[in-house]
Parts: structure tokens; sequence; C-alpha cells
């Protein structure tokens, strides 16, 4: 039994007010195309199908292409809902698409009964808070990990008989932490990145499944002998430069499994530059890339962002490791409220901007301070 394990594709994600539709429509392309070569029985999306609990129109329109495209494989698409989604918009029309073989699950009292597909049971668990389990079974969970075990107690899995759990929660190894990417949310992620607190779940609570396919975490790993997290579909921060991102596609045999990466072409990369203002805007390429900027200027240059942009397009943001502001004419902030509101922004201009304020300038700044004044 083969299938895709996808996770945390963020439909409708923006970075900086960037749209990513093109980047993430691209992506399922090649996810299509693997599903086809490797002639797959069964895709599970692990949750966080959509970036946001209300979601846009475009993103809404971009789910029905999505739906229709993966459905158009004639093999079970699997779908639980995440941290991000909203299970009431995600659950729309879910009896319907069940006929049509696509699963989507968002109660977790929903995700007792498992769906068969090659004689491997895939239980399809949702992401959940301790009140959500407290209500739908009449329990007193006051942590993620009692919710998750009230939950477990309740799935029957037949001994002998290979089992996937699907589930979109914090899960890791009891005492350990996990790599976060930086565009991870509703996670205790201490000052090192790393995840680990009262939502973490202690993965050896999962030992009877054959796999476990996860999603919440945007970095691909292990974090178990049975457990997976696939990675998230694109880059969503610049913590994640570095990183790669790569599709999962699981094999099971009996109650054995094996895992393959497939690396995913990515249109637009998110990259960190680092340099003076000069070297940064000298160096090759990138033009296509998302960009931020670490310049080493130990002073501030004139319209750093300005000449960026036009460099980099797509360029997200700037960054003084190292800059000191200028010693001279320094602004004596004790003394701000003696001072004329024209002659403190004429200093401040001085100091941070791009030098004296020429006569006309001077003159738009007294004459908007005193409309502002006049609004008051």
């Amino acid at each position: 039994m083969r299938f895709l394990h996808l996770a945390d594709l963020h439909l409708g994600k923006k970075i900086n007010d960037y749209s990513l539709k093109d980047d993430q429509r691209h992506a399922l392309l090649q996810a299509l195309d693997l599903a086809k070569k490797e002639k797959v029985d069964a895709v599970i999306v692990a949750g966080d199908v959509y970036d946001s609990s209300l979601p846009t129109a475009e993103a809404t329109e971009f789910y029905d292409w999505f739906l229709t495209s993966f459905h158009a494989l004639g093999v079970p698409l699997l779908m639980i809902s995440g941290n991000h989604d909203s299970p009431e918009r995600l659950a729309v029309g879910s009896s319907l698409l069940k006929a049509a073989n696509v699963h989507i699950v968002t109660k977790v009292e929903d995700s007792l009964s498992p769906i068969t597909i090659n004689g491997v049971d895939f239980y399809l668990l949702p992401h959940f808070r301790p009140s959500e389990v407290n209500r739908a079974f009449g329990t007193d969970a006051r942590s993620f990990e009692s919710a998750m075990k009230e939950v477990l107690s309740r799935i029957e899995t037949q001994e002998g008989k290979p089992s996937v759990l699907i589930t979109h929660q914090a899960i890791l190894p009891v005492g350990l932490t996990i790599e976060s990417s930086g565009s991870e949310t509703a996670l205790d992620v201490d000052v090192n990145g790393a995840v680990g607190g009262s939502e973490t779940i202690d993965v050896k609570l999962f030992e009877r499944f054959t796999y476990l396919a996860l999603g919440h975490i945007h970095k691909a790993q292990n974090v178990g002998k049975n457990a997976r997290y696939p990675g998230a579909l694109l880059k969503y921060h610049i913590k994640e430069a570095n990183a790669k991102r790569s599709f999962t596609v699981v094999d099971i045999e009996g109650t054995s499994f094996s895992i393959r990466e497939f690396p995913i072409q990515l249109i637009r990369d998110v990259v960190v530059l680092e340099g003076t203002l000069e070297e940064v805007l000298a160096m090759p390429g990138n033009e296509d890339n998302f960009v931020h900027v670490r310049l080493t200027d130990e002073e501030f240059v004139d319209s750093p962002f300005a000449k960026l942009k036009a460099r980099y397009p797509y360029c997200l943001g700037l960054e003084y490791p190292h800059a000191k502001p200028a010693s001279a004419d320094v602004v004596e902030f004790e003394n701000v409220e003696e001072m004329d509101k024209a002659e403190l922004f004429q200093k401040f201009f001085e100091q941070f901007g791009s030098g004296e304020l020429d006569t006309q300038q001077k003159e738009l700044v007294k004459r908007l301070l005193d409309e502002a004044e006049g609004k008051a």
C-alpha cells in the first residue's frame, strides 16, 4: 500500500502581502505528477489545508481547484483540519464528497472509525484542544496529552492489521525538543526555536500504529520510529531560508513501512543576504526570490530599502545588526517636551534621514504640523 503524505498546505498564505498562490499551485502540480508516477493508492493531507480560519474568496477558489485536481487521480483523498483551519468551513460538503472518495474529518468524535484502503486502516484525527475532547466524550482532560489519551483509548486497532493515524499536533519524544521553522503558530517555542511545552504530546503513545502521519511542524523530520512530519509545502519564514522542502511517499507492507523523499522545486526561494548595502546590491541573482537583507554597514545609509526593492522586487525587509547611531548631534530626548516640534523633526531627520531639510521641506513640515495640531 503506497500513499503520498502531505501537510501544512496553508492555501491562501501571503508573505508581506505577496500572494503565494502561484508558488503553491506549482508545488501541488508536482505533487500530482509524483502521485501519478508513483501510482499511489491514496493521498493524505494532515491538516492546515488553509492558512486562515477565515479564508479569502481567492483561497476558497484555490481549494476547489485542489480538490478537483486531486480527486481526478482516482484514489482516496484523506484530509483533517489543522489549527489554522475552521473545522466548520472545511467540512462544508464533506458528506457529499465522501461519496466521491474524498474523506474530510474535522470533529474528534468522527475519528474513531477507520477508513480501510487496500487492507490498511486509516484513522483521521483532526487538531483538537482538550475542551473539544471533553465536550465530545464527557471527559475532564486538562492537557493535550491527557486529551489524546482519552481519544486513543476509544480507537480500537486490530492486532496484526496495519494502521495509520493521521493527526495534527505537536508530537515529539518525551523530554526532548524538535526544531520549528519559524512560521508555526500556537506552539511552545523556546529561545532556540525548539518546540516543547504544555501543548506537546509524547510520541510513545502511538507505538501501536504502523505509521503516524503528522502535520503541524513545518520542518520535515522523523520524531519516532513510526512518526513523521513531511514539512510544509513551501518556505513561509526567513528562518526557513536554509530548509529543504520535499514530498514524502510512504510504502506499507504488512505491519512495516518505508519512506522516500522527493524534492520540491520552488518558483521563489526564501534567501537571506548579508553584506554592506553596496555588496548586497552587487550580488548576482535572486531577483525572483523572497529576500531578507542583513546590512553590515556600521552606519545607517541613505534610503536602503528603496534601493533594495529596486534591485530585489520581492525584498521582505532588512536589518542592521551592527549599525550604531551617529554620535554627533544626538537628540537629547530628555528635553523633547521643551523643543519645538518642527525643530525636533529636523534634528531627527538630520540624524536618521538624509541630511538637513531644505527650505521647502521645512515649510512643508511646519504646515503639516500646524494642520495636525488644528485637527487635534
